[in-house]
């Protein structure tokens, strides 16, 4: 992997240098195109804002959206569901309440509106049967919970910056799901003097 990403580094170098031949400075126009990162966040031309989807208009204000499939903020890419799951799984605080605790959703659209506004709209993973045992509960270094394999039939909308972070989940059976939440992994090793 660090090989490949070396040769890809070389190439991107030498195809910026003056003495590359032309007929590659072509190649270096069509590559910038299709692997720029700014694409994700390109602002929607006017054509591709459409009136708001019917099963969206109870969550939707305003009469016109335009829906994406991605959408980045920094260098971290969040994707509706039907795009990239892993990249739809996210940890937010309902109505951007950060006292709170963080729950679990998977972004369904993302929706932007005609001023360049963006808003997710999430269904919650849903939190196991209280008789359950969570046997995770007692591991406080490795911050994962346990849930039903289900979301939830509602939609909440969710602001870009109420976003903690990308949760984990692994299907431990056909009815639970084991949902780890990233950042807490994160906080929890740059807290262990291990390396």
């Amino acid at each position: 992997m660090t090989l490949s990403y070396l040769k890809a580094g070389q190439l991107k170098q030498w195809l910026g240098r003056q003495d590359c031949p032309a007929f590659l400075r072509e190649c270096k126009v069509i590559f910038d195109k299709a692997f720029r990162k700014s694409s994700v966040n390109d602002c929607p031309t006017a054509s591709a804002f459409g009136p708001v989807p019917e099963g969206l208009k109870h969550v939707i204000c305003g009469t016109k959206v335009a829906l994406r499939a991605r959408h980045s903020v920094g260098d971290i890419v969040y994707s509706r569901c039907s795009t990239h799951v892993g990249n739809s799984l996210v940890a937010f605080y309902p109505g951007g309440n950060r006292s709170s605790p963080p729950i679990p959703g998977s972004i369904q659209h993302i929706a932007v509106y005609p001023n360049q506004d963006v808003v997710y709209l999430v269904k919650r993973q849903m939190p196991a049967s209280p008789g359950l045992v969570d046997p995770y509960v007692d591991y406080p270094h490795f911050p994962a919970r346990l849930y039903t394999n289900a979301l939830s039939p509602d939609l909440d909308l969710v602001r870009p910056d109420w976003i903690l972070s990308h949760y984990a989940r692994w299907a431990i059976d056909n009815d639970h799901v084991v949902v780890l939440i990233l950042s807490c992994v994160s906080r929890c090793l740059s807290s262990l003097d291990i390396f």
